[in-house]
């Protein structure tokens, strides 16, 4: 695959030959951003102007955008042209220009091979993963307005992501590589209860019944700690199973 010419899982970049590299100033950044979010669909002012300015846009505020646009076409490929409508924008990117679109291209086929061909979902989903460089999306952006929802789908994809290999490390056999997949999860969101499940099974293939149930009271004790409860009965659920098997 070809590497993805825009990219907002990192810091916001265009590559495009002699000029490629990071694409500067907050405001140009979230015009690309709210853009890429609606690839090939006219985005109006009004929704433009809420996403860059908080719903509080100055009174230049089109002639802004007019300008950050300008910008934005000096720096764009010839193969992704930013186009002026009457009331808005549009950006016509291809299904492999922008990181996020190959992203969750990469992450679905990866995904629907976890149950079927592990080796294959392994390969996919550590590529989709590859092209992120941040652990979230856009990180130089302001989440105002149609950026917000958007940006925070993704996040959460990356994360679903990430289970999904590890869960493809446990079908090729690698419990190692699946525990060392689920606790960078639960390094940033201890309360994933996926990612306990994930390691629960890893001790388990590995037979390391004892560190099954270190693992269960690790997360019984994030959960009491965290928000005053015992987590999903089906991890505890899990663990009797183990232990009895």
């Amino acid at each position: 695959m070809q590497a993805p010419l825009l990219r907002i899982l990192g810091p916001i970049e265009i590559r495009d030959g002699a000029h490629s590299g990071p694409l500067r100033g907050a405001k140009p950044c979230a015009l690309l951003t709210a853009l890429l979010l609606r690839p090939g669909r006219v985005v109006s002012l009004e929704t433009l102007m809420d996403a860059l300015w908080a719903g509080e846009p100055p009174r230049s505020a089109v002639a802004n955008l007019r300008s950050y646009a300008c910008l934005l076409r000096r720096r764009l490929p010839a193969s992704t042209p930013l186009i002026s409508h009457q009331g808005g924008y549009e950006l016509r990117a291809a299904p492999d220009a922008a990181d996020h679109l190959a992203f969750e291209r990469l992450a679905d086929r990866g995904r629907a091979a976890v149950a079927l061909d592990p080796p294959r979902a392994v390969e996919l989903l550590t590529a989709a993963l590859a092209l992120w460089s941040s652990d979230h999306a856009a990180p130089g952006v302001e989440r105002y307005g149609m950026l917000d929802g958007p940006l925070r789908i993704l996040d959460a994809e990356r994360v679903r992501a990430t289970e999904d290999l590890a869960g493809a490390w446990l079908g090729v056999g690698q419990p190692h590589s699946a525990l060392r997949t689920a606790g960078q999860v639960l390094a940033a969101e201890p309360l994933r209860i996926r990612s306990w499940l994930l390691v629960l099974n890893a001790h388990h293939h590995l037979g390391e019944p004892g560190r099954v149930t270190d693992a269960f009271e690790s997360a019984r004790t994030v959960f009491r700690r965290e928000l005053g409860t015992e987590p999903d009965p089906c991890l505890g659920q899990l663990h009797r199973q183990l232990l009895a098997g």
